[in-house]
């Protein structure tokens, strides 16, 4: 007989004195992923703000450098 294991169905989450989004440093994020896709949003935005809208964008817009 091959021993069960025990599986997680759920997950819980208390919140206690919750403020809003705008006055805290950083809003926590289960989800790694798109934790990534927001650090790197950010870091797209300060390149346009010192360089301009046009300085980048998505690699298939540009030529090939070759």
């Amino acid at each position: 007989m091959t021993p069960t294991r025990g599986r997680l169905t759920g997950i819980g989450l208390r919140g206690e004195d919750l403020v809003d989004a705008g006055q805290v440093a950083q809003q926590i994020s289960l989800d790694d992923a798109r934790e990534d896709r927001l650090v790197a949003e950010a870091a797209v935005d300060r390149v346009r703000d010192k360089y301009g809208p046009d300085v980048i964008g998505p690699a298939a817009a540009f030529r090939r450098a070759s």
